[in-house]
């Protein structure tokens, strides 16, 4: 093969630097170096690349600047085949599924997948709603490899896991709300008036998990944490909502928090981090953020 690899960056680098001496800095080896293998491959090719004038930087030729817009195609997928080999060779995956769920996605473990991203750069990260796609199991190709969502009764089998937080629900309405402007703590008279923002029933909340969390009898019930929050900041309804999800927005006063006289035992919903067995050094990585294992 007359295009190699190793010719099309020695050329890239020349018509982006510059010069063939800064290339070499580049590429950690002499000009003259540079320079015999860009000879070499017009020789062999039978064209011209570059224009050489003394005194003057080498220009693309009209069939060297066809070749250099070809390269910046080409070359990092190169480059990428062979990131991808030496990874597969120091035993780090190409590609990590994690599922989350939308009620449980704190900006802490945002702030995890930011790290994991960083400490990875060539992985790709596969970010999934737990919802959609099937259970953890061992050798399952449609299931993820990490999953951070509201544990279970029943069990996952051939999985490690661990209770890694508590989904804990708070009170919640738009300032412009009429329950906002109530001075002291609300009794649960007080929220039977106003319409709920409600939890759809799902494969994590139960009937009576969703029943247990109904202060009023008119709900507009969400499937999508989405619409619940949006809903909730336009001031249609007040919400039982996790407080870690709404601090930027209690930050920047676009919620409040609510005080109420009757919740002495406030709902709480543990959080379990369950992951496959046979997940690479990158996967661990990321688990071990969560757990010493």
């Amino acid at each position: 093969m007359l295009i190699t690899p190793e010719r099309l960056i020695y050329m890239q680098h020349v018509a982006e630097l510059g010069s063939f001496s800064a290339a070499g800095r580049k590429l950690g080896i002499s000009a003259s170096a540079v320079a015999q293998v860009i000879q070499n491959m017009e020789i062999d090719l039978d064209v011209i690349i570059f224009d050489r004038v003394a005194g003057k930087a080498p220009t693309l030729t009209a069939v060297g600047r066809a070749m250099y817009l070809q390269a910046l195609e080409v070359v990092p997928r190169l480059q990428a085949m062979e990131k991808k080999a030496q990874s597969y060779h120091a035993g780090i995956e190409d590609k990590l599924t994690i599922a989350v769920y939308g009620y449980t996605f704190f900006p802490s473990y945002i702030d995890k997948i930011n790290r994991l991203a960083e400490a990875y750069p060539d992985l790709t990260i596969n970010l999934v709603d737990v919802e959609e796609v099937a259970d953890l199991e061992v050798n399952n190709p449609k299931a993820a490899d990490i999953i951070i969502a509201p544990q279970q009764l029943k069990l996952r089998h051939g999985l490690e896991s661990r209770i890694v937080d508590q989904l804990n629900w708070q009170f919640f309405v738009a300032p412009s709300h009429p329950l906002a402007k109530i001075r002291g703590e609300l009794s649960s008279h007080d929220l039977l008036a106003h319409k709920q923002l409600l939890l759809s029933e799902n494969e994590f909340a139960t009937s009576y998990l969703v029943e247990s969390m109904r202060f009023s009898p008119n709900v507009i019930s969400c499937s999508r944490i989405y619409q619940l929050a949006s809903l909730l900041l336009s001031g249609i309804g007040f919400a039982y909502f996790p407080k870690a999800l709404l601090n930027l927005s209690l930050t920047h006063n676009e919620v409040i928090e609510l005080q109420v006289d009757f919740e002495d035992e406030k709902t709480s919903w543990p959080i379990e981090l369950a992951w496959s067995p046979s997940l690479g050094p990158a996967g661990l990585w990321f688990v071990e953020q969560f757990v010493d294992l």
